[in-house]
């Protein structure tokens, strides 16, 4: 039971102070932490592992200036996304990740916190000038373009295409031999639209088009399936893989 709880308190210590003090905060250290973050809040749900969808990050002063940047969120907002998916994990709603001056902790330290929040995606800035806040929600095609987040790939590893490639993000995707496809393959047992995949509770699901030879996600035919890195993708005679890049 001691043994318990020392842990307990170990863990809370280790979220909150950077153990490293011989150089600067680094923001490697935010990412481990994020995703330790992320995994001791997951919870089992009937819909699959669900995390939180707001993080805040408090660092002290000195490392908030040096650290804080657009393209440091960006950086982190890409890689929770990405550890959303080798966790094999689900998050609903948008996605929003705060940076936080806090003038009462020590340069090195710094502390996240999470929670659940629903409700709609908002694209707003914080009020408070010692707050950097990104706001991400499920893709959508505004007038002013977001920025372009390339999560994982798609690779031939067999077929008349073998070798082909395809880099995809949060935009959904069409798969087949017509001329309008993102990825377009040769194979003639392919369909001319025979799979789509779309960017759904911040995971990729691919699904049949109702191709004539159908779907197979390792081996299995399917109608839909949320994919894992290193899963084997069937069309036709082609098969590719993905993977988290």
């Amino acid at each position: 039971m001691i043994e318990r709880i020392e842990s307990f308190f170990q863990e809370k210590i280790d979220k909150l102070f950077h153990r490293s003090f011989s150089g600067e905060l680094e923001p490697a250290a935010i990412r481990k932490a994020l995703e330790q973050e992320l995994k001791e809040r997951r919870k089992h749900t009937r819909n699959g592992n669900i995390v939180p969808n707001i993080y805040e990050i408090k660092l002290g002063t000195e490392d908030y200036q040096r650290l804080s940047s657009a393209r440091l969120m960006e950086d982190m907002t890409v890689f929770v996304e990405k550890t959303l998916i080798q966790t094999d994990s689900f998050m609903d709603g948008a996605l929003s990740l705060r940076l936080r001056d806090e003038a009462a902790m020590a340069k090195g330290s710094f502390e996240i916190t999470s929670h659940y929040e629903d409700g709609k995606p908002q694209i707003a800035a914080d009020t408070d000038s010692n707050t950097l806040v990104l706001f991400h929600s499920d893709f959508t095609l505004p007038l002013n373009l977001p920025p372009v987040r390339r999560l994982a790939s798609l690779r031939v590893i067999r077929g008349v295409d073998a070798k082909a490639y395809l880099e995809i993000g949060e935009r959904k995707v069409y798969l087949g031999r017509r001329d309008q496809n993102d990825f377009i393959l040769t194979d003639l047992n392919v369909s001319r639209l025979h799979a789509s995949i779309e960017y759904e509770r911040h995971r990729h699901v691919i699904r049949d088009a109702g191709s004539l030879n159908g779907l197979f996600v390792n081996g299995t035919r399917m109608s839909d399936a949320c994919l894992l890195p290193g899963d084997e993708i069937g069309l036709g005679n082609t098969l590719l893989r993905y993977e988290i890049i």
